[in-house]
């Protein structure tokens, strides 16, 4: 159940940043959600790589040009990742 919880509340906080930072997104069920980021995915893997943070790149499957595959459970490492995110599109 407390796993469940912050799955929820990471997916809540990711597309709350999503949105500020104009990236769309796949409202998912699962823990893990696919943001578009269309030509700056390859710039959010790398940047996020830098820091720490794998992001799997999805670009290169049927329907998913542009998109990120980003895993969300824990908060504190959404948190993060959402951090990481702001810092290399907003650098």
């Amino acid at each position: 159940d407390h796993y469940l919880r912050e799955v929820s509340e990471s997916k809540a906080l990711l597309y709350a940043a999503c949105d500020r930072l104009g990236l769309g997104y796949t409202k998912s069920d699962a823990n893990f959600v696919l943001i578009s980021a269309g030509a700056r995915a390859q710039a959010l893997v790398a940047g996020a790589a830098a820091r720490g943070i794998y992001l799997r790149d999805r670009s290169n499957e049927p329907g998913c040009a542009g998109r990120i595959r980003v895993g969300t459970g824990i908060v504190e490492h959404t948190r993060r990742l959402i951090a990481v995110l702001e810092e290399v599109l907003c650098a």
